[in-house]
């Protein structure tokens, strides 16, 4: 640690709180802006050490200070300041040449139309040609056993397509039963993994891959917002770094060879309170309204479209904070599932909502909002399971579940 060292300014705009419960207080600072993401909080002590996030205070004139008044082990006092500031500076709350950095590229991100692709080179090839080939493989890898001509709505993995062959398999199945039919939209409901600033979560951006750029219906978000009392929530951030609607743009430019497809894509945030409250999403006003509005704008002005749910089932065991490696309860996991499956397949949203709600959604299904959202808002006449396979996560002990259904009108 270099003593000469300034320790970096907080940010001016960062708005700090005092939090009251009882006789507890604590310091709550968080970024309004969302560039700074997680709200953080503190015991009401810290208070006294933000003086010295003021871009003068050198590290060695703090260790002098602290060495005057403070009765513990200095050394390890200063060590620990210096986790902070790492912390901090990685949070972005400190005025550091990583945080204009990322202020920059936020500014960009929010005032640029498009929503660049966040998993190529990694989750899938960045060359147009290469991606061709590569997706035709997952999407060859199961062809479906029945013909299907009147799916409005199908419920496909979000998972990596780099785990290979078992997400291939259950993306594939879901894919076939719609691949020679025809639509004119497509209403994506994705889960939201990185933040819920409300139950549904716009974008007014286009989204871009390497295949070409899928045209967001601005015009049909814009009516929404006008039919409802409240408007509706456009949210770019959350949709910034989130894979689950990216993946579902990709596989349909691709199976429609349609580069400009017209898309709305939602992420749906969490349903949880109504896990410990017991009772269902629909039950609430707000979602009622929202669903209801959405549906009748939706059949109004689309002749032909179709639902995605981007979604996977169970996350269980270390990874994910468990107690237990993951393929030690994979029977207990397939129960669940199988239980899941069946309300699916039947399109009863409120038998799978109450099924993982019986058990707390203690095994994590990350598809809970979305699919409850598509069969209340579709209200499909028949659903079909199609395909289920997990993911040995045995590196960290760990699985993943998921599956692909089609429903009809």
């Amino acid at each position: 640690m270099e003593k000469s060292k300034v320790i970096p300014k907080l940010r001016g705009d960062i708005v700090i709180k005092i939090l009251e419960n009882g006789n507890k207080k604590n310091l709550l600072l968080y970024d309004e802006s969302k560039i700074a993401t997680q709200p953080l909080v503190f015991p009401i002590e810290f208070s006294s050490l933000l003086q010295f996030f003021d871009g003068r205070t050198t590290i060695e004139q703090l260790e002098k200070i602290v060495s005057q008044n403070y009765q513990g082990d200095v050394k390890q006092f200063m060590q620990s300041f210096q986790y902070l500031i790492e912390d901090l500076d990685y949070l972005c709350y400190l005025e550091t040449p990583y945080y204009f950095k990322i202020r920059d590229n936020f500014i960009a991100y929010m005032n640029s139309p498009i929503r660049p692709p966040i998993c190529v080179g990694n989750s899938y090839p960045t060359d147009q040609n290469e991606l061709k080939t590569y997706l035709e493989n997952i999407l060859s890898k199961s062809k479906s056993r029945e013909s299907f001509s009147n799916i409005n709505s199908i419920i496909a993995p979000h998972i990596d397509f780099a785990i290979g062959e078992p997400s291939h398999r259950v993306y594939s199945a879901a894919y076939d039963t719609i691949r020679n039919n025809s639509y004119d939209a497509f209403i994506i409901l994705g889960t939201s993994h990185y933040g819920t600033s409300d139950y549904f979560m716009f974008t007014t951006k286009d989204f871009e891959t390497p295949l070409g750029i899928a045209k967001t219906d601005k015009e049909f978000i814009a009516d929404l917002s006008n039919s409802t009392p409240n408007g509706i929530t456009i949210d770019e951030y959350a949709h910034r770094f989130e894979h689950s609607i990216e993946f579902q743009v990709l596989l349909l430019q691709y199976i429609f060879n349609n580069p400009e497809i017209t898309i709305v894509p939602i992420l749906v945030g969490s349903f949880h309170e109504f896990i410990f409250n017991n009772t269902f999403p629909i039950d609430n006003a707000n979602i009622k309204e929202f669903l209801e509005k959405s549906r009748t704008i939706i059949f109004e002005r689309y002749k032909n479209p179709l639902f995605v749910a981007s979604v996977d089932f169970t996350h269980f065991g270390r990874k994910f904070h468990d107690p237990y490696d993951g393929m030690e309860h994979f029977q207990s996991i397939k129960e669940h599932d199988s239980k899941l499956i069946e309300h699916i397949s039947k399109c009863n949203p409120n038998g799978f909502f109450q099924e993982v709600s019986k058990v707390k959604d203690k095994f994590k299904i990350c598809g809970l909002s979305p699919i409850y959202t598509l069969l209340t808002l579709v209200r499909p006449s028949k659903g079909h399971f199609l395909m289920y396979d997990y993911w040995d996560d045995a590196q960290n002990k760990s699985v993943v579940t998921f599956a692909s259904f089609c429903f009809e009108k």
